[in-house]
């Protein structure tokens, strides 16, 4: 394998996290919180941009299923937190187009605050 440059990194990488997140989640739907949000968190490190470079679709992705496992814990506050990150992530990378998923979910939380 080549350097983080090459598309089959970049490739890699992208499976890679996306297929923690959706274990993730599955960890998260049987109630296994803290497995979900570690692998989460891991998810949140590896793409970091000063890392590997700019994956914002992966960012996104993780942001926005932080920010609903912090709405399922009743962590209402901390969940707009994240998923305001989820938004800017898009915004700052011209991918505003991307953004459906992540407004439903702040516009859910929003609502549970009675907002």
């Amino acid at each position: 394998m080549e350097g983080p440059d090459s598309a089959q990194f970049r490739n890699t990488l992208t499976k890679i996290v996306e297929d923690l997140n959706k274990t993730a989640m599955q960890y998260v739907q049987h109630n296994d919180i803290e497995t979900g949000m570690n692998i989460l968190t891991y998810c949140e490190q590896v793409t970091d941009p000063n890392l590997y470079g700019s994956f914002p679709m992966l960012r996104n992705l993780t942001y926005n299923n932080i920010g609903c496992v912090c709405r399922r814990t009743g962590k209402l506050k901390m969940a707009i937190h994240h998923l305001k990150n989820a938004l800017a992530v898009l915004i700052n990378n011209g991918l505003q187009k991307f953004s459906a998923m992540t407004y439903l979910n702040l516009c859910a939380v929003l609502s549970q605050m009675g907002e």
